[in-house]
């Protein structure tokens, strides 16, 4: 039996291994050669999901060692998805000041993945213009994994992990039911827990697939509405002990022995349960 519970033991520890996340994706930043003209702008590596952002940028002319007036410059903002797909254009971008700013809609990063903006400005004579491109990623918590969040969270999960199998494994081991009751919710809770966290870390950082977020979501489902059925199991199952025991204890003290008391309890209320 206990070279069974080992071996679930160990494709639990695998299960949730796999699971970890240890890297940050990378992400490629592309800046085209200016020509005469240079566009500052800020290098966002991430973006969150559906959520609403303002692109900012400036236009440095190095020959007069100043920012470009705005009356003489006209700048074009786009913005590519994964598939090579133009998901959104604005032309002629009217700045405020030097600062040109392009606010795009939640709507325009409904896919997970890479995303690549372009920005293309000349003066109007023609005579100098620039080009920068920049790609970015776009998940659900709008940060990128890395090493220490990594680290933290699979330390984390590993801890948790450990409670378990030793809460488990006690479960097997310990007799008296009191302890049993006590540890079944322990692994009942970390349990929850534990596939609450891997749901929420896999959907909030990955940037492809969501199968192993939708997989932890659904045991995280099944295991909190399992709660409810468990819970009224176990107010029965400790009124069920208490009468029990009850009942051999009214026995002996009406001078029977323990151990006549105890079958007879047992015929009567059909000894699912010692309670010892």
């Amino acid at each position: 039996m206990y070279k069974k519970f080992n071996f679930v033991f160990v494709m639990l520890f695998f299960l949730l291994a796999i699971s970890f996340v240890s890297a940050k994706p990378p992400v490629q930043s592309t800046i085209v050669a200016p020509m005469g003209l240079q566009i500052e702008a800020t290098n966002v590596e991430y973006l969150t999901q559906g959520v609403d952002h303002t692109f900012r940028f400036r236009v440095y002319d190095a020959q007069v060692n100043n920012y470009t007036n705005p009356a003489t410059v006209t700048c074009n903002f786009g913005l590519v998805n994964k598939y090579g797909d133009y998901i959104y254009n604005q032309t002629d971008v009217t700045p405020t000041g030097y600062v040109y700013a392009v606010e795009v809609l939640g709507g325009n990063f409904t896919d997970l993945g890479a995303y690549h903006k372009g920005i293309n400005c000349q003066l109007d004579d023609g005579s100098k213009g620039a080009v920068l491109t920049q790609s970015f990623q776009v998940n659900n918590f709008g940060e990128g994994l890395d090493t220490a969040h990594s680290i933290k969270f699979n330390s984390a999960m590993l801890f948790m992990m450990i409670l378990f199998v030793m809460a488990l494994v006690g479960l097997f081991k310990i007799e008296n039911y009191i302890g049993k009751f006590a540890l079944y919710w322990v692994c009942h809770v970390l349990f929850i827990v534990g596939t609450f966290s891997m749901w929420q870390f896999n959907w909030g950082y990955t940037i492809s697939y969501l199968g192993m977020a939708g997989f932890w979501k659904v045991l995280f489902y099944v295991s909190t509405i399992a709660v409810f059925p468990m819970l009224i199991l176990s107010l029965a199952w400790i009124i069920y002990i208490h009468t029990f025991n009850d009942h051999i204890q009214k026995l002996i003290n009406k001078g029977e022995k323990p151990e006549t008391a105890f079958n007879i309890t047992k015929k009567k209320y059909g000894g699912w349960f010692s309670g010892k």
